[in-house]
């Protein structure tokens, strides 16, 4: 019976241990700058990562390829009913290292452009930056009309797998969001 006891409590002190601590996840990195223009018959954005996460560094010199995920959303928010998804973009970017030839391969698989750098700086600035992104053509926006922009961007190092605990627990993400109203 004593035994028995021993045994449960060691079996209910090991599941609070694993399922009811906080768990203390890693998010991306700290700010991010945003903006959202209208260039002509094109909404663009244009996003960068302040202060990349330190770990992104390392990882890629010591050969980890990192993937970052840049999903943005252009939607009418509403106060009474679903809000209203206009445009949705993902981007999935990745630097893939080589460390023969110090050099890193940067993926945009999205479009499948890929070229070769040799700068360390050049790689993580391809992972944590949009540029003059085009999100959503002006003819689909109404005039007038109030839309919110809002990016995630997520992070993963190595081969980027869609797990359990990922599920459970997020990436490392970051978002930011903004509002447009049309002119």
């Amino acid at each position: 019976m004593t035994n028995l006891y021993l045994r449960r409590m060691w079996h209910f002190s090991l599941w609070l241990l694993l399922f009811c601590l906080p768990v203390v996840y890693a998010q991306a990195a700290s700010a991010m700058d945003f903006k959202v223009a209208v260039q002509g018959d094109v909404l663009s954005c244009n996003a960068v990562i302040h202060d990349p996460p330190e770990g992104m560094s390392r990882a890629l010199s010591e050969g980890s390829e990192i993937s970052v995920e840049w999903k943005i959303s252009v939607v009418i928010e509403r106060k009474y009913w679903l809000n209203n998804t206009v445009a949705s973009v993902l981007v999935n970017r990745q630097v893939v290292p080589d460390l023969v030839s110090r050099s890193w391969k940067l993926e945009d698989l999205t479009s499948g452009i890929t070229r070769r750098v040799f700068s360390l700086e050049e790689a993580i600035k391809f992972l944590t930056t949009l540029s003059d992104f085009p999100v959503v053509d002006r003819s689909l926006l109404s005039s007038g009309q109030a839309y919110v922009v809002a990016v995630t961007v997520s992070e993963w190092e190595g081969k980027r797998r869609d797990d359990f605990w990922a599920s459970w627990f997020g990436t490392k993400s970051g978002t930011a969001a903004t509002e447009l109203l049309m002119p």
